[in-house]
Protein backbone atom coordinates (compact mmCIF):
# COMPACT_ATOMS: atom_id res chain seq x y z
CA UNK A 1 0.00 0.00 0.00
CA UNK A 2 1.30 3.19 -0.92
CA UNK A 3 1.82 6.18 1.51
CA UNK A 4 -0.66 9.39 1.54
CA UNK A 5 0.77 11.97 -0.49
CA UNK A 6 2.01 15.02 1.72
CA UNK A 7 0.61 18.02 1.09
CA UNK A 8 1.55 21.90 3.47
CA UNK A 9 -1.16 24.39 3.22
CA UNK A 10 -0.31 27.64 4.35
CA UNK A 11 -3.44 29.37 5.18
CA UNK A 12 -4.40 33.58 5.93
CA UNK A 13 -7.04 32.80 8.07
CA UNK A 14 -8.03 29.58 10.40
CA UNK A 15 -12.10 29.16 8.99
CA UNK A 16 -13.33 28.74 12.87
CA UNK A 17 -16.10 28.92 11.94
CA UNK A 18 -16.10 30.24 8.05
CA UNK A 19 -17.45 33.40 8.00
CA UNK A 20 -16.92 34.76 4.78
CA UNK A 21 -15.87 33.58 1.29
CA UNK A 22 -11.99 33.04 1.84
CA UNK A 23 -12.50 30.67 4.83
CA UNK A 24 -15.55 29.08 3.22
CA UNK A 25 -13.37 28.25 0.14
CA UNK A 26 -10.32 27.05 2.41
CA UNK A 27 -12.36 24.90 4.70
CA UNK A 28 -14.42 22.87 1.61
CA UNK A 29 -10.79 22.44 -0.29
CA UNK A 30 -9.44 20.76 3.32
CA UNK A 31 -12.47 18.87 3.55
CA UNK A 32 -11.84 17.84 -0.11
CA UNK A 33 -8.42 17.09 0.64
CA UNK A 34 -8.74 15.17 3.31
CA UNK A 35 -11.63 12.92 1.43
CA UNK A 36 -9.05 12.13 -1.71
CA UNK A 37 -6.71 10.86 1.31
CA UNK A 38 -4.02 13.79 1.24
CA UNK A 39 -1.58 13.79 4.61
CA UNK A 40 -2.63 17.53 5.14
CA UNK A 41 0.20 19.91 7.39
CA UNK A 42 -2.17 22.69 7.94
CA UNK A 43 -0.18 25.74 9.02
CA UNK A 44 -2.67 28.88 9.83
CA UNK A 45 -1.87 32.75 11.24
CA UNK A 46 -4.38 33.88 13.63
CA UNK A 47 -4.39 36.93 15.96
CA UNK A 48 -3.38 36.50 19.85
CA UNK A 49 -6.84 36.46 21.00
CA UNK A 50 -7.89 34.01 19.14
CA UNK A 51 -4.97 31.91 19.51
CA UNK A 52 -5.62 32.20 23.28
CA UNK A 53 -9.13 30.64 23.16
CA UNK A 54 -8.03 26.93 22.03
CA UNK A 55 -10.89 26.59 19.84
CA UNK A 56 -9.78 24.30 16.23
CA UNK A 57 -11.72 23.56 13.57
CA UNK A 58 -13.50 19.70 13.31
CA UNK A 59 -11.46 18.40 10.94
CA UNK A 60 -8.57 19.39 12.95
CA UNK A 61 -8.14 15.64 14.39
CA UNK A 62 -8.24 14.07 10.71
CA UNK A 63 -5.18 16.35 9.18
CA UNK A 64 -1.38 15.23 10.32
CA UNK A 65 -0.64 18.66 11.97
CA UNK A 66 -2.12 21.58 12.86
CA UNK A 67 0.57 24.41 13.92
CA UNK A 68 -1.09 28.01 14.54
CA UNK A 69 1.00 31.12 13.90
CA UNK A 70 0.24 34.49 15.92
CA UNK A 71 -0.37 37.36 13.38
CA UNK A 72 1.88 40.28 14.30
CA UNK A 73 -0.10 44.08 15.14
CA UNK A 74 2.93 45.57 14.81
CA UNK A 75 5.25 46.32 11.73
CA UNK A 76 7.73 48.38 10.50
CA UNK A 77 6.67 52.20 9.80
CA UNK A 78 8.51 52.46 6.61
CA UNK A 79 7.98 48.96 5.50
CA UNK A 80 6.85 49.27 1.81
CA UNK A 81 5.61 45.42 1.83
CA UNK A 82 1.96 45.27 2.41
CA UNK A 83 0.94 44.99 6.20
CA UNK A 84 -1.81 42.31 5.51
CA UNK A 85 1.71 40.67 4.29
CA UNK A 86 4.42 41.65 6.50
CA UNK A 87 1.60 40.60 9.60
CA UNK A 88 1.89 37.08 8.22
CA UNK A 89 5.70 36.60 8.26
CA UNK A 90 6.90 33.53 11.01
CA UNK A 91 10.92 32.40 11.05
CA UNK A 92 8.96 29.25 12.74
CA UNK A 93 6.88 28.60 9.69
CA UNK A 94 9.75 28.51 7.33
CA UNK A 95 11.55 26.40 9.64
CA UNK A 96 8.40 23.97 10.15
CA UNK A 97 8.15 23.51 6.51
CA UNK A 98 11.78 23.72 5.37
CA UNK A 99 11.91 20.49 7.75
CA UNK A 100 9.39 18.39 6.41
CA UNK A 101 9.19 17.54 2.38
CA UNK A 102 5.91 17.66 0.30
CA UNK A 103 4.74 20.94 -1.92
CA UNK A 104 3.40 23.65 -0.63
CA UNK A 105 -0.20 24.85 -1.19
CA UNK A 106 -0.32 29.23 -0.10
CA UNK A 107 -3.52 30.59 0.74
CA UNK A 108 -3.52 33.91 -0.30
CA UNK A 109 -0.83 36.23 -0.94
CA UNK A 110 -1.16 37.63 2.44
CA UNK A 111 0.94 34.34 3.01
CA UNK A 112 3.29 34.59 0.19
CA UNK A 113 6.44 36.34 1.96
CA UNK A 114 8.07 33.01 2.21
CA UNK A 115 8.65 33.16 -1.56
CA UNK A 116 11.64 34.87 -0.43
CA UNK A 117 13.10 32.06 1.95
CA UNK A 118 16.14 30.96 0.80
CA UNK A 119 15.46 27.30 2.67
CA UNK A 120 12.08 26.92 0.34
CA UNK A 121 13.68 28.02 -3.13
CA UNK A 122 13.62 24.25 -4.46
CA UNK A 123 9.80 23.83 -3.45
CA UNK A 124 7.22 23.10 -5.86
CA UNK A 125 5.10 26.17 -4.02
CA UNK A 126 1.70 27.33 -5.61
CA UNK A 127 -0.12 30.32 -4.70
CA UNK A 128 -4.12 30.24 -4.54
CA UNK A 129 -4.95 33.99 -5.63
CA UNK A 130 -8.26 34.59 -4.49
CA UNK A 131 -7.88 38.47 -5.18
CA UNK A 132 -6.04 40.78 -7.13
CA UNK A 133 -5.39 42.94 -3.83
CA UNK A 134 -4.85 46.20 -5.35
CA UNK A 135 -7.95 46.39 -6.78
CA UNK A 136 -9.45 44.55 -3.07
CA UNK A 137 -7.78 47.21 -1.28
CA UNK A 138 -8.94 50.31 -3.55
CA UNK A 139 -12.42 48.62 -3.40
CA UNK A 140 -12.49 48.66 0.01
CA UNK A 141 -10.81 52.74 0.54
CA UNK A 142 -13.57 54.08 -2.30
CA UNK A 143 -16.06 52.20 0.01
CA UNK A 144 -14.87 52.83 3.80
CA UNK A 145 -16.63 55.66 6.04
CA UNK A 146 -14.03 57.92 7.77
CA UNK A 147 -10.85 59.16 6.76
CA UNK A 148 -8.50 56.65 9.28
CA UNK A 149 -9.85 53.50 7.09
CA UNK A 150 -9.58 55.30 3.50
CA UNK A 151 -6.33 55.96 4.29
CA UNK A 152 -5.65 52.00 5.22
CA UNK A 153 -6.95 50.90 2.39
CA UNK A 154 -5.41 53.14 -0.25
CA UNK A 155 -1.91 52.81 1.87
CA UNK A 156 -2.53 49.14 1.26
CA UNK A 157 -3.47 49.11 -2.51
CA UNK A 158 -0.50 51.37 -2.90
CA UNK A 159 1.94 48.84 -1.22
CA UNK A 160 -0.07 45.98 -3.39
CA UNK A 161 0.62 47.45 -6.86
CA UNK A 162 4.23 48.02 -5.85
CA UNK A 163 4.12 44.17 -4.57
CA UNK A 164 2.39 42.82 -8.19
CA UNK A 165 4.43 45.07 -9.98
CA UNK A 166 7.87 42.85 -8.58
CA UNK A 167 6.04 39.51 -8.72
CA UNK A 168 8.00 38.42 -12.69
CA UNK A 169 11.15 39.84 -11.09
CA UNK A 170 10.58 37.30 -7.88
CA UNK A 171 9.13 34.72 -9.84
CA UNK A 172 11.66 34.54 -12.75
CA UNK A 173 14.18 32.07 -10.80
CA UNK A 174 11.68 29.53 -8.69
CA UNK A 175 10.94 27.48 -11.81
CA UNK A 176 8.89 24.85 -9.59
CA UNK A 177 6.38 27.96 -7.98
CA UNK A 178 2.99 29.19 -9.81
CA UNK A 179 -0.74 30.78 -9.72
CA UNK A 180 -3.72 28.74 -8.89
CA UNK A 181 -6.10 31.39 -9.45
CA UNK A 182 -9.41 31.79 -8.23
CA UNK A 183 -11.09 33.86 -11.04
CA UNK A 184 -11.03 33.43 -14.40
CA UNK A 185 -10.78 37.28 -15.35
CA UNK A 186 -7.40 37.38 -13.08
CA UNK A 187 -5.93 34.08 -14.50
CA UNK A 188 -5.78 36.38 -17.70
CA UNK A 189 -4.39 39.25 -16.47
CA UNK A 190 -1.46 36.96 -14.16
CA UNK A 191 -0.75 35.24 -17.51
CA UNK A 192 -0.87 38.91 -19.17
CA UNK A 193 2.63 39.43 -16.86
CA UNK A 194 4.48 35.87 -17.89
CA UNK A 195 3.19 34.33 -14.47
CA UNK A 196 3.19 30.70 -14.92
CA UNK A 197 -0.76 30.91 -13.75
CA UNK A 198 -3.78 27.91 -14.21
CA UNK A 199 -7.27 28.67 -13.32
CA UNK A 200 -9.12 26.10 -10.57
CA UNK A 201 -12.50 26.73 -9.74
CA UNK A 202 -13.34 27.93 -6.49
CA UNK A 203 -14.50 25.36 -3.53
CA UNK A 204 -17.74 26.22 -2.48
CA UNK A 205 -19.92 24.19 -0.45
CA UNK A 206 -22.65 23.82 -2.35
CA UNK A 207 -25.97 21.43 -1.43
CA UNK A 208 -27.05 19.41 -4.46
CA UNK A 209 -30.74 18.41 -2.94
CA UNK A 210 -31.92 22.02 -2.48
CA UNK A 211 -35.83 21.84 -2.85
CA UNK A 212 -37.68 23.48 -5.46
CA UNK A 213 -39.03 26.91 -3.95
CA UNK A 214 -42.27 25.70 -4.67
CA UNK A 215 -42.38 22.31 -3.03
CA UNK A 216 -45.12 21.65 -0.87
CA UNK A 217 -42.57 20.54 1.76
CA UNK A 218 -40.63 23.71 1.78
CA UNK A 219 -40.29 26.06 4.70
CA UNK A 220 -40.79 29.49 3.22
CA UNK A 221 -39.17 32.58 5.59
CA UNK A 222 -41.34 35.12 4.27
CA UNK A 223 -44.63 34.75 2.72
CA UNK A 224 -44.22 37.97 -0.09
CA UNK A 225 -41.80 37.41 -2.90
CA UNK A 226 -38.43 39.31 -1.19
CA UNK A 227 -35.12 40.31 -2.86
CA UNK A 228 -32.26 39.57 -0.85
CA UNK A 229 -28.24 40.71 0.18
CA UNK A 230 -26.56 38.36 2.09
CA UNK A 231 -22.83 38.53 3.04
CA UNK A 232 -20.98 39.58 6.48
CA UNK A 233 -21.61 42.93 7.14
CA UNK A 234 -18.81 44.28 8.63
CA UNK A 235 -16.81 44.62 5.16
CA UNK A 236 -16.54 48.22 3.56
CA UNK A 237 -17.88 47.23 0.19
CA UNK A 238 -20.78 44.87 2.10
CA UNK A 239 -21.51 47.84 3.95
CA UNK A 240 -21.63 50.23 0.82
CA UNK A 241 -23.92 47.71 -1.22
CA UNK A 242 -26.28 47.77 1.54
CA UNK A 243 -26.78 51.67 1.43
CA UNK A 244 -26.99 51.64 -1.90
CA UNK A 245 -29.59 49.48 -1.86
CA UNK A 246 -31.24 50.61 0.92
CA UNK A 247 -31.13 54.24 -0.35
CA UNK A 248 -30.49 54.64 -3.78
CA UNK A 249 -31.82 51.13 -5.91
CA UNK A 250 -35.31 52.50 -5.96
CA UNK A 251 -36.32 48.97 -5.32
CA UNK A 252 -40.14 49.04 -5.93
CA UNK A 253 -42.66 49.65 -2.55
CA UNK A 254 -44.22 46.52 -2.59
CA UNK A 255 -41.08 44.16 -2.77
CA UNK A 256 -39.47 43.51 0.93
CA UNK A 257 -36.02 43.69 0.98
CA UNK A 258 -33.77 41.22 3.49
CA UNK A 259 -30.60 41.86 4.57
CA UNK A 260 -28.64 38.74 6.08
CA UNK A 261 -25.40 38.50 7.59
CA UNK A 262 -23.28 37.95 10.68
CA UNK A 263 -20.95 41.04 12.30
CA UNK A 264 -23.26 44.14 11.46
CA UNK A 265 -21.72 47.46 12.67
CA UNK A 266 -24.61 49.30 15.17
CA UNK A 267 -25.26 52.10 12.49
CA UNK A 268 -25.66 49.81 9.94
CA UNK A 269 -28.30 47.86 11.92
CA UNK A 270 -29.95 51.27 12.84
CA UNK A 271 -29.99 52.09 9.22
CA UNK A 272 -32.12 48.72 8.07
CA UNK A 273 -34.45 49.14 11.41
CA UNK A 274 -35.10 52.49 10.10
CA UNK A 275 -36.44 51.92 6.39
CA UNK A 276 -39.78 50.58 5.86
CA UNK A 277 -40.03 47.90 3.92
CA UNK A 278 -36.25 46.57 4.97
CA UNK A 279 -35.90 43.32 6.95
CA UNK A 280 -32.71 42.28 8.68
CA UNK A 281 -31.86 38.40 9.57
CA UNK A 282 -29.39 39.07 12.02
CA UNK A 283 -26.24 35.84 12.13
CA UNK A 284 -28.55 33.43 10.78
CA UNK A 285 -27.41 30.03 11.25
CA UNK A 286 -26.33 28.14 7.91
CA UNK A 287 -29.48 26.75 7.74
CA UNK A 288 -31.44 29.32 8.24
CA UNK A 289 -29.21 31.20 5.59
CA UNK A 290 -30.01 28.70 3.28
CA UNK A 291 -33.42 29.24 3.44
CA UNK A 292 -33.47 32.99 2.85
CA UNK A 293 -31.29 32.47 -0.19
CA UNK A 294 -33.15 29.20 -1.65
CA UNK A 295 -36.37 31.44 -1.99
CA UNK A 296 -35.35 35.04 -2.46
CA UNK A 297 -37.67 35.75 -5.48
CA UNK A 298 -34.92 38.22 -6.69
CA UNK A 299 -30.78 38.37 -5.29
CA UNK A 300 -29.49 42.13 -5.76
CA UNK A 301 -25.64 42.01 -5.37
CA UNK A 302 -24.22 45.21 -6.26
CA UNK A 303 -20.43 45.37 -6.98
CA UNK A 304 -18.02 48.11 -6.76
CA UNK A 305 -15.00 46.11 -9.74
CA UNK A 306 -13.65 43.25 -10.07
CA UNK A 307 -11.84 41.99 -7.65
CA UNK A 308 -11.56 38.25 -6.84
CA UNK A 309 -14.48 36.05 -6.77
CA UNK A 310 -17.78 36.88 -5.21
CA UNK A 311 -19.28 33.69 -3.20
CA UNK A 312 -22.16 35.04 -2.79
CA UNK A 313 -23.03 34.82 -6.80
CA UNK A 314 -22.37 31.25 -6.65
CA UNK A 315 -24.81 30.76 -3.62
CA UNK A 316 -27.32 32.95 -5.26
CA UNK A 317 -27.44 30.83 -8.42
CA UNK A 318 -28.21 28.09 -5.94
CA UNK A 319 -31.10 29.41 -5.15
CA UNK A 320 -34.66 29.37 -7.42
CA UNK A 321 -34.85 33.36 -8.25
CA UNK A 322 -33.09 35.93 -10.31
CA UNK A 323 -29.66 37.20 -9.37
CA UNK A 324 -29.01 40.68 -10.41
CA UNK A 325 -25.17 41.89 -10.58
CA UNK A 326 -23.74 45.03 -11.40
CA UNK A 327 -21.93 44.71 -14.59
CA UNK A 328 -18.42 45.12 -12.80
CA UNK A 329 -19.11 41.91 -10.88
CA UNK A 330 -19.95 39.71 -13.62
CA UNK A 331 -17.65 40.77 -16.93
CA UNK A 332 -15.55 37.87 -18.10
CA UNK A 333 -17.28 36.05 -15.90
CA UNK A 334 -18.11 31.93 -17.31
CA UNK A 335 -21.91 32.34 -15.68
CA UNK A 336 -22.20 35.33 -16.70
CA UNK A 337 -25.31 33.98 -18.97
CA UNK A 338 -26.87 32.57 -15.90
CA UNK A 339 -27.85 36.36 -14.54
CA UNK A 340 -29.15 39.58 -15.24
CA UNK A 341 -26.35 42.41 -15.40
CA UNK A 342 -27.68 45.83 -14.74
CA UNK A 343 -25.61 48.13 -16.49
CA UNK A 344 -26.10 51.36 -14.21
CA UNK A 345 -26.87 52.31 -10.60
CA UNK A 346 -30.24 53.92 -12.06
CA UNK A 347 -31.18 50.83 -13.27
CA UNK A 348 -31.91 48.82 -10.63
CA UNK A 349 -35.29 49.47 -9.68
CA UNK A 350 -36.38 48.92 -13.33
CA UNK A 351 -34.97 45.56 -13.43
CA UNK A 352 -36.14 44.45 -9.81
CA UNK A 353 -39.53 45.28 -11.46
CA UNK A 354 -39.43 43.18 -14.33
CA UNK A 355 -37.79 40.33 -12.15
CA UNK A 356 -40.78 40.63 -9.82
CA UNK A 357 -43.18 40.37 -13.03
CA UNK A 358 -41.69 37.12 -14.53
CA UNK A 359 -40.29 34.74 -12.20
CA UNK A 360 -37.64 32.15 -13.54
CA UNK A 361 -39.29 28.35 -14.73
CA UNK A 362 -38.52 25.38 -13.18
CA UNK A 363 -36.54 23.92 -16.07
CA UNK A 364 -34.35 27.11 -16.31
CA UNK A 365 -33.57 26.72 -12.10
CA UNK A 366 -32.49 23.27 -12.44
CA UNK A 367 -30.26 23.97 -15.87
CA UNK A 368 -28.99 26.20 -14.09
CA UNK A 369 -28.68 24.62 -10.63
CA UNK A 370 -26.44 21.48 -12.82
CA UNK A 371 -24.34 23.76 -14.17
CA UNK A 372 -23.41 25.34 -11.16
CA UNK A 373 -22.75 22.14 -9.41
CA UNK A 374 -20.82 20.72 -12.80
CA UNK A 375 -18.46 24.00 -12.90
CA UNK A 376 -17.61 23.84 -8.72
CA UNK A 377 -17.05 20.57 -8.73
CA UNK A 378 -15.36 20.06 -5.72
CA UNK A 379 -13.77 16.68 -6.29
CA UNK A 380 -12.85 17.22 -9.91
CA UNK A 381 -11.39 20.92 -9.14
CA UNK A 382 -9.37 18.57 -5.96
CA UNK A 383 -7.38 16.39 -8.67
CA UNK A 384 -6.32 19.08 -10.79
CA UNK A 385 -5.40 21.07 -8.03
CA UNK A 386 -3.31 18.37 -6.92
CA UNK A 387 -1.88 17.18 -10.39
CA UNK A 388 -0.37 20.68 -10.58
CA UNK A 389 1.01 20.38 -7.88
CA UNK A 390 2.66 17.25 -8.89
CA UNK A 391 0.33 15.13 -6.55
CA UNK A 392 -0.77 11.81 -7.48
CA UNK A 393 -3.78 10.88 -4.81
CA UNK A 394 -3.81 7.54 -3.15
Amino acid sequence: MQPAPVLHLVCFDLPLPPLYGGTEELDTKIRVLLDLGVALHVHAFVWPKDLATGQLPEWHQRVVSLRLYPRRSIVGLYDTRPWALVSRTSSELIDNLASEPGPILVEGWQCADLLRAPALKNRVIRIRSHNIESNYYRMQAESARGWVYKAHYWLESWRWILYEGFLPQRLRHRHNTGILSICPSETSRWSSMKLPTHYVPAFVNLNPNIQPPNEENSVLPMQAPFALYHGRLDIAENIRAVRFLLHKAAIPNQVPLVIAGSRIPDSLRKDILCQRGSHLVDTPTPSEMQGWIQHAAIHCIPCYGMAGLRLKIIHAMMGGGHVLVSREGVKGMPWAAWLTEVQSRQDWGDQVQKALEKPLRADGVAARHAWVLQHFDQRANALKMLELLGITPS
